[in-house]
């Protein structure tokens, strides 16, 4: 049984656990530990509550001990992988010296490195961090700096705040607001934040405005139409901020021009574009943030997930100094900004931070990121789109991100029924897992692995989905015309 050991700090690790304690961490967990996004019946179907005790590399490893691929490095976070001795020392001597500070009086040591070295990684073009806790209090966080930002700027009414549809920002009240309504709240917490408009992204697969094989090559453009139409439309003196991720999981990959152009209009009408940077930043994109691809620099940039890779809770938002000087040369009531975190800045976060960035650029895992991506995205066109005709599209090729669209026709795109929630998801999930990867499979297969991973990685993980949806196909089979 699990018992408290004085003998060890952390008695609950063990190099192996046997069946007995097994199944007493299993019934405690489904009794006490309150897991996301799952449903009890899920979770005590036969194998259903998984239980992680280790991870190395880009691999992690169940109570069980099978080992699993991790294709969503964690949650779109572990970009340098899993174990790195060296952060753990890191944050041991800065805990040592230092684990917390009133961040609404003082700073820290690490803080202010840390927010100098991300201040580098944009060219100077961003250069003031205020840090939070996580992605999600983090895009809250510039909101409302986008919303102060107008109104100590003269514009007093801009208090609208306009999003894409599709776009996934956080699970938060503001968050989901300005995110993907409507799947995530199904109407149970609405009314939902006032003053939140979303129009089409550039999304060519399924395009909004219905034209036919059209790619981000030739796209129609009306993406940008459709957010200069609401502009226009609600008044730009009520706009407090367009927000966007630069590449959502990898399938809506924009036109050359998009971004430019939304860059063009919203500089227009002094607009922020507030770039939610959460899993597009720190190599996710093969380059240190997304919108480095697109040859853009947004207002105001989210961050999160990959500033630490997961070693230590924390997010931040970045600001230009055109925002920053706004609120410096602001009258003393208006000119800080109204808003407090108790563990923004946290030394300790801060400290795994800095260690973490300095992994990435040693180790050259921004570059790897580019050049595994466009395998990984060469790999997945010539063995999963030719052999299943249940991959409707592949999105990626620009870093390690990648969304593997599934469909039940490829000819009218129609979905398999019930999304993430739905018997072939489920399946599907199950069957990589079974083969040793650890994806998730709804509507599409998302994969996002550690930055550190391998073309010898990418076969193997290749493989297990071929041969996974070959196996599924038989239970749920594709629809022909």
């Amino acid at each position: 049984m699990i018992e408290y050991n004085d003998q060890s700090s952390a008695w609950w690790i063990k190099d192996s656990y046997d069946e007995n304690e097994i199944e007493q961490l299993v019934q405690w967990g489904l009794s006490h530990f309150w897991m996301q996004n799952h449903q009890m019946s899920d979770l005590v179907a036969p194998d259903g509550y998984r239980v992680m005790v280790r991870g190395k590399g880009c691999h992690i490893y169940d109570i069980n001990g099978n080992r699993y691929i991790d294709g969503l490095a964690g949650l779109f976070l572990k970009n340098i992988g899993h174990h790195w001795p060296e952060v753990a020392d890191a944050v041991k001597e800065q805990m040592l010296s230092l684990t917390y500070a009133n961040s609404g009086a003082y700073s820290t040591v690490p803080g202010i490195l840390l927010a100098k070295k991300i201040s580098e990684l944009t060219g100077h073009l961003l250069n003031k961090v205020f840090f939070c806790g996580g992605g999600a209090e983090a895009v809250e966080i510039a909101i409302k700096m986008a919303r102060q930002y107008r109104y100590i700027s003269g514009k007093k009414r801009a208090t609208k705040i306009i999003s894409r549809r599709g776009q996934y920002h956080g699970s938060t009240y503001a968050t989901m607001s300005i995110g993907n309504r409507g799947n995530s709240s199904n109407g149970m917490f609405e009314p939902l934040m006032y003053g939140s408009f979303q129009v089409d992204p550039p999304y060519c697969y399924r395009c909004p405005w219905g034209f036919e094989n059209r790619t981000r090559f030739d796209c129609c453009m009306l993406s940008v139409g459709a957010l200069k139409n609401v502009i226009e439309s609600e008044g730009p003196d009520t706009i407090a901020a367009f927000i966007a991720t630069p590449i959502p999981n990898g399938s809506q990959i924009p036109h050359a021009q998009y971004w430019p152009d939304v860059k063009e209009l919203c500089e227009r009408y002094d607009i922020p574009i507030i770039a939610d940077e959460v899993i597009c930043g720190f190599g996710r994109l093969g380059t240190w943030f997304g919108m480095e691809r697109f040859g853009i620099t947004p207002d105001i940039m989210t961050i999160a997930k990959g500033l630490t890779s997961g070693e230590l809770p924390g997010g931040g938002v970045v600001a230009s100094q055109k925002i920053a000087e706004a609120f410096d040369n602001s009258n003393e009531t208006e000119g800080f900004f109204s808003h407090g975190v108790t563990f923004g800045g946290h030394p300790v976060v801060m400290a795994a931070g800095l260690k973490n960035i300095e992994i990435l650029e040693r180790e050259g895992l921004v570059q790897n990121s580019a050049e595994i991506g466009n395998y990984l995205y060469e790999k997945a066109l010539s063995i999963l789109q030719e052999n299943h005709p249940s991959v409707g599209f592949v999105g990626g090729g620009m870093g390690l991100l990648m969304n593997i669209e599934l469909v039940q026709n490829r000819k009218s795109k129609e979905r398999f029924p019930g999304g993430f929630n739905g018997g072939f998801a489920k399946r599907l999930t199950e069957l990589m897992r079974e083969k040793g990867l650890a994806a998730r499979a709804g509507d599409s297969i998302v994969l996002a692995p550690p930055l550190t991973f391998t073309k010898d990685l990418v076969d193997e993980t290749v493989d297990i989905i071929d041969r996974s949806l070959f196996e599924i196909a038989k239970e749920y089979p594709t629809k022909s015309g």
